[in-house]
């Protein structure tokens, strides 16, 4: 029996740890992943816009993790306000849906931006290429925000839900007080674990006497 509870508890918090460390890090990855695929021209950009766009999306994607996390005391304390807790646990999808938007009305306006650029004897291929070197690109400022909004609000629902679980972790919040608990910052009141569950104990270590 203590076996099976010892096991269950290594998986427990295994999964709890994994996805802890993927929260944290996946803002630094998108950050980093933005100008990359930028210049892999993974999403069909104007050669004229890739590298300004390579560049501000890398540049933005860090500050944008520094300015949240600059105001990450807002965050952590709206998000145990009763009355504006829920906007907090919704910003993170709302920005989801954001980045959605922002690819789909991206990919729509560069159709309309090559229909308008690839006049014969230009193709698509040339006027994403070397043409719009030479020439104004169609809804060049609108595209540009669009491809920036992608990452930028992906990067900010990973930032927004990285500061959750840090802000949990400061509060010494075990993840079974944090999903039964009263979520509002006061003392946890949460019934005790279902047989089976084991939490971690963390005690706080006493100075050593000398003899």
């Amino acid at each position: 029996m203590a076996t099976a509870q010892k096991s269950q508890e290594n998986r427990f918090l295994a999964f709890a740890n994994l996805f802890k460390g993927y929260m944290g890090v996946m803002p630094i990855i998108t950050a980093a992943l933005a100008p990359l695929l930028t210049a892999m021209n993974v999403v069909p950009t104007y050669a004229s816009q890739r590298k300004p766009l390579a560049t501000v999306a890398g540049v933005l994607g860090f500050l944008l993790v520094a300015w949240l996390f600059y105001v990450r005391r807002t965050i952590a304390l709206g998000s145990i306000k009763r009355r504006i807790r829920v906007f907090f646990n919704l910003c993170p999808i709302v920005l989801i849906l954001g980045a959605i938007i922002c690819y789909v009305a991206y990919s729509n306006t560069l159709d309309t931006s090559v229909k308008e650029a690839a006049q014969p004897p230009v193709t698509r291929s040339q006027a994403l290429g070397e043409w719009s070197k030479e020439h104004d690109v169609p809804n060049s400022v609108q595209l540009q925000l669009l491809y920036l909004g992608m990452f930028l609000f992906c990067e900010a629902s990973f930032v927004m839900m990285a500061l959750r679980e840090y802000a949990n972790d400061v509060r010494g919040i075990s993840e079974y007080e944090w999903m039964f608990g009263a979520q509002d910052g006061s003392p946890v009141t949460a019934p005790s674990p279902p047989s089976g569950v084991v939490l971690p104990v963390v005690t706080e270590m006493q100075p050593v006497e000398k003899a």
